[in-house]
This record gives C-alpha cells, structure tokens and sequence, in this order.
C-alpha cells in the first residue's frame, strides 16, 4: 500500500551511484552521545541540544543500567550484573568510527534486521484513516474503551504477588488497570456462596479497578442457556459495581477447550450471553478473544459487531515452536495480521505474556525474552494505536510445574525483565484507570515515505524486525540525514528525539543498527515510495 515503506539493505545497494552514502559515526570524543548523568563512568561531551518530549521522565538508559548491575550485584547475580556493566561499558566507548558508505561499500555479512522508520505527528495534523485509527471520528467509542491510551492489567499468579492483586503495585511499581481472574462454569464461589467471583471484585474496587473475568464453559456449548445460573451470575456482576470485561468462552479457535469445533453454535451461544448482559448487568463488556494460534479458524467463530465490545487475543513469545527452538521474530509478526481484520473495534490483549525459560530442558533465555518485552509494551502500542489494554499472564514456575506447562512467564523470575518492566510501564502510553474516554496520547507515529525529514524538532521510531535465527535486536540505533548525527536510542521503542537543520533538509536519512559488539550489522534508508507488503502498519 502507498502509505507503507520498508527499507532492506539490498535496496540500498540498487541505489544510483550518483547517491552516495556519507556515513560518518562519530567517536566517544564527538557528539555522538545522550548526556549521562554518569559523567564519571561515561566521560562524554554534550550533545547536541535536547529536544522536549511528552514522555515522563525516567532515569536515562545508564543511570537505569547501572541501578540495575547494583541491584544485580546485590541479589547474588553475578552473571547478570556482568551483562549489565558490559552493557555500561560499550556506552561509554561510544559509536565506532566507521568508513565513508557508498553504494559499493557496505557490511559483509547478512544484515540482522530489517528496519522501518516512523514519524510522530500530532492527531490534528493528521489524522489516520479508518482502516489505521479503526474508529472514525463521527464513531462513539465502545465500551468502557479510552480515546488513546492503554490499561495495563496483569494475572497476579506469580511467585510474589501470589494472586493477592493488593500486592501488584507495590512489587511493579505503578497501580493497574485491570486484573483478571478465571471462572469456571457453574462453580460455587464457597467464600461468598456467589457464582460471580465477588470477594476478588471487592478487593479490586478497593484498587480502584476493574476485573477482566475468563469465563468458561468447561461442560461444552449445550450446557450454556438462559437459565437462573446465567442471570444470577449477570445479577452479581452489576452489583459489584465496577468495569468488567467478560472474556466469554476464549481462544475457541483452539482445539484444547471444550467450546471449540462447532462455529455456528458458538456464535448462537455467545450471542445469548450478550442479550442476557445487556439486559441484566450494562457495566460489563463483552470481549470475543481467540487465540493468536491456529489462525485459520478464527474469522469464522465471530459472533457479529453487533455483539463484540472488544476484541481480545491471548499472545505470547516463546522459544520454542512445535518442540523446536525458535527465537526469529516477535509477536508482532503475528499479530500483525489479525490487527488489520479486526482494528474496527478497540483491542485488549487479554493474555499475553514472554516466555524465559522452557521447562522440559530448564533453559533460560532471559536476555531473549527482555528484548520479546521490550516489542509488546514498547513498540506494540505505538505501532497498533487500536489496542487499548494489555494483561499480563503472570505465572511462576511453580505454578507451570503444576499444571504441567512448559514455560515460566514470571517477570520477577527473570532479572532482566523485572526493572524492564517497570521501566516500560511507566510510559504515559500506559493507564492505571479504566476512564472511558480518556485521551492522553495526542499524537501517532505514521511511516516516513521521504527520503529527507522534515526540519525542526522532531521524534522518529524505529522498527527492528528481528530477522536473524538468534532473534537478538540491536544493541544501538543511531539516525543520520547527511552527514548529520541525529540521535541514538538503546532500547525499544527505540524513540529518538531528534533536530534536523534546514541545512541538511534535502539530506538523505539512514538508520544504523549496532550489535552488542558495537559493529554495524544493519544499514537502511528509503529508497523510494515501496508497498507494504511486509510493512507492519495495516
């Protein structure tokens, strides 16, 4: 499509050899450093002059860096403390200075990634079209849905908060959303003789929440009916007085549930559940959520919008696919896809989680999954401004050993993604609140068709896909236009605040990728208006 590019390396090798590449990466000594505030470990001159963002502030990358290897050191980790001052050092040793680019005269080994270029603009300067914004401005926002924004919500089955949802806050640092909880068909709440789960909606009044509940049918389709059972549970979920998302019968593409096999009689009985919440119970919302996998089957179990108030899908990255190991990609590669079928209606991914160990070997792959997290709470929101809520499946390794899963999903059982977390969060992208309507992102980020950047200041994001088999992302992302320096980011979502001169204005741009090792493994710029076929933006 005409409003997509992707940039590939050997694109750039067909350039005219009248374009010249001039890429000039300056040295430690240069300007080609984000001020620290660790001077004394870093040493570096000023940059070039800060432009404003209207993200919160946080601690720069290697103050957080070096927080960390504290934290590490302190805990016993010296493995990962080693990672983290390996990561401080290659900081303060800077960008290395390369040779003069040409079309001629690349990197010889295959690049590690393929990257897209993204520009943020304000919503009133130019608004997306429907098939991006998925609600068009004349359309009234669904259910208990924000203008922008995302909840953040979590399953609190992890080996700190041992699903005492009061605990979520302290232990990740900022309040949530959403907290979910699962019910089985016609089951008993003994501690409040409810079938609703009442004594967790109380605790999550008490937060100021609301309750994502997986409601499931586990005696089949031809047990659901209009009967006292249905409108009790309706009854008890309106008076516990708070939002609630009812997940109703999910991941029915799946051939592991007891609701799967039978499409027309699914949508028969998830649209009887929807009537009798209308009717019985106006604060909750139904969530029609299949699984990100097989997804074949999946259009066909889709009650109507009628009858939808969010779309829901459980997503994860993990390390192995079909008892093989496999690290290539993230989840956006999946998701991407079934956000362009379903973008009309608001977007929760209502399970979803990074995987860091893999339990029939014990294997970790904690630094894999640090940079997994990093894609679907950092560049997952801002790429697909329709999802508008993600909940953590948050479960222990005890729990996977209980109930025979191969993976660990815990964030606090992983050291790298535990700080990571709490640092992804804290963006302003993210909600502790369910206000509807609320509106606090007034901007989008669209894709760069230009082969220059507009001048002023400006913020860009860049999208690594990671295409090589490790699935390692780039270390560092450095912008240039010209010969230029522009900025630099060391993680996702790989924001860089930027100011390009008038001077350099009809200046090619091009990003640069940098490994761990501090070598250039990836060089891109536009080389002209290309569909997007492989570009992730529907």
């Amino acid at each position: 499509m005409r409003n997509k590019v992707v940039w590939v390396l050997t694109a750039i090798l067909g350039l005219a050899s009248c374009i010249a590449l001039p890429l000039l990466i300056m040295k430690a000594d240069g300007n080609s450093h984000e001020q620290s505030s660790l001077d004394a470990i870093a040493k570096l001159d000023n940059p070039p002059a800060a432009v404003s963002s209207s993200r919160p502030k946080q601690p720069d990358i290697l103050t957080y860096w070096v927080n960390q290897e504290k934290k590490s050191e302190q805990a016993g980790l010296t493995e990962t403390a080693a990672a983290y001052r390996n990561r401080i050092d290659l900081y303060a040793a800077g960008l290395p200075t390369l040779p003069l680019f040409t079309p001629n005269k690349f990197i010889n080994q295959t690049p590690s990634t393929n990257m897209e270029l993204y520009l943020r603009v304000p919503i009133s300067v130019q608004p997306l079209k429907p098939t991006e914004s998925a609600i068009p401005a004349t359309s009234a926002l669904a259910k208990h849905e924000p203008a922008s924004g995302v909840y953040i919500g979590m399953l609190g089955a992890d080996r700190r908060v041992g699903y005492d949802v009061t605990k979520i806050e302290d232990v990740y640092g900022r309040k949530h959303a959403l907290y979910l909880s699962y019910v089985g068909w016609r089951k008993v709440q003994t501690d409040t003789n409810t079938y609703f789960p009442a004594r967790t909606a109380e605790r999550v009044k008490e937060l100021d929440g609301a309750l994502q509940i997986g409601w499931e049918p586990r005696f089949g389709l031809n047990d659901v009916h209009d009967d006292e059972y249905v409108r009790r549970f309706a009854r008890e979920a309106k008076a516990s007085g708070i939002p609630i998302f009812l997940r109703y019968a999910s991941e029915m593409n799946g051939a592991w549930v007891p609701w799967h096999g039978e499409p027309q009689l699914y949508i028969e009985k998830f649209r009887l559940i929807h009537d009798i919440m209308a009717e019985e119970a106006p604060n909750v919302a139904m969530v029609w959520s299949p699984n990100f996998w097989p997804p074949d089957t999946i259009d066909s179990y889709y009650p109507g919008d009628t009858y939808v108030d969010w779309v829901g899908f459980s997503l994860y990255s993990t390390p192995y696919s079909a008892e093989k190991e496999q690290l290539k990609g993230t989840m956006i590669d999946t998701f991407a896809p079934l956000y362009k079928r379903y973008s009309h209606k608001p977007i929760m991914i209502s399970e979803g989680a990074v995987a860091h160990t893999y339990l029939p070997t014990n294997q970790a792959y904690w630094s894999w999954a640090e940079s997994q997290l990093g894609y679907m709470y950092g560049l997952l929101p801002r790429l697909f401004p329709q999802v508008k809520a993600i909940t953590y499946f948050n479960f222990s390794k005890a729990q996977a050993i209980r109930t025979n899963g191969n993976y660990v999903y815990d964030i606090g059982e992983n050291p790298f993604m535990d700080g990571y977390y709490q640092r992804l969060i804290a963006s302003d992208w993210f909600l502790s609140k369910v206000e509807p309507g609320v509106d606090p992102i007034q901007y989008r980020y669209t894709p760069v068709l230009d082969r220059s950047l507009p001048t002023g200041q400006q913020t860009v994001l860049v999208y690594p896909k990671l295409t090589n088999e490790e699935g390692k992302p780039p270390f560092a992302i450095a912008i240039y236009q010209g010969t230029q320096f522009l900025g630099v980011s060391y993680e996702a979502p790989w924001e860089i605040d930027i100011q390009v001169q008038s001077e350099s204005a009809s200046e090619p741009w091009y990003v640069v990728a940098y490994n761990d090792q501090m070598e250039v493994t990836a060089v891109q710029t536009i080389v002209g208006p290309v569909t997007g076929a492989n570009s992730v933006t529907p």
